[in-house]
């Protein structure tokens, strides 16, 4: 991808694709409508003060960070080569109004060089956008007949952030749903459609086993240096580059680095969206 411009010097130029994303709902298959901002800024970071900061209902996650420009529909976001740039860009995936859980991906690509060599032996340009998945946070709106579980996991009463959830139906050892934890240990799980209701009984309730798995201990300094970033314990997710097997996109294991903590059965109910009264604790 290529797009003509002129230089303040009037010589003409071209800016380049280095990177695309298609950031969809993990539950709905869509685009989801969230900010992707780049991490790749000189450290130490300081954020510029929000002029809404203290509002109600504001929760910027991005701290003022460089945003990705946004193509014309939400949830596709593209990065152009500068002079500056250098492979790979960690970036965050958020939502200020919690529908969406965040993620912090490292993304690699071609060098530009790489790129030019292509042009110039008129070979068919490789693809430079990829498709990372976004799981429900607390503010999402579930449909009326979604079938689920709210929870939360906490440590000795505190909550353990950034959680991954899979849920196995206990009857025909199959997967059935995934989802994110948040940085308060809240997660939704939305199962998928599919054998579930197959396999309900006539009291429409069936059991499912879940697997939570914890990040590793807190980083020794915070990614961005800023002590007050909201997401200092987000781990970040290296993506695999364009063309090889990829696992880490769609989002549905556990990073690198997790392990499990709880392995426990839980009755749901077909078309429900239930909420245990005490949280899941890990020992």
């Amino acid at each position: 991808m290529t797009r003509e411009v002129a230089t303040t010097a009037g010589i003409t130029g071209e800016h380049r694709l280095a990177f695309g994303l298609e950031v969809a709902d993990a539950v709905r298959g869509g685009l989801a409508d969230v900010v992707v901002a780049a991490e790749s800024v000189p450290m130490p970071y300081a954020p510029p003060l929000p002029r809404d900061v203290g509002a109600i209902g504001v929760y910027d996650q991005t701290l003022g960070l460089p945003r990705l420009s946004r193509g014309r529909r939400p949830g596709r976001f593209r990065r152009l080569f500068t002079p500056e740039l250098e492979s790979p860009v960690t970036v965050r995936i958020a939502d200020g109004g919690r529908r969406y859980v965040p993620r912090r991906l490292v993304v690699p690509f071609t060098p530009l060089a790489d790129i030019l060599d292509e042009e110039a032996a008129a070979g068919r340009p490789a693809p430079r956008a990829r498709r990372v998945a976004v799981f429900p946070g607390c503010g999402f709106g579930p449909h009326g007949a979604t079938t689920g579980l709210r929870g939360r996991v906490v440590h000795a009463g505190t909550p353990v952030p950034w959680v991954r959830v899979t849920a196995r139906h206990a009857t025909i050892d199959q997967q059935v749903g995934w989802a994110h934890g948040d940085d308060r240990g809240e997660f939704l799980l939305i199962l998928r459609p599919g054998p579930t209701a197959l396999s309900a009984p006539a009291a429409f309730t069936f059991a499912i086993r879940l697997t939570i798995a914890i990040p590793p201990g807190p980083p020794a300094v915070a990614p961005l240096g800023f002590p007050d970033d909201p997401l200092p314990l987000l781990v970040a997710e290296e993506l695999p580059p364009l063309g090889q097997p990829d696992d880490v996109s769609p989002g549905t294991g556990p990073p690198a680095g997790y392990t499990t903590a709880i392995e426990t059965t839980v009755e749901l109910r077909l078309g429900r969206l239930l909420s245990p009264p005490t949280p899941f604790p890990i020992p």
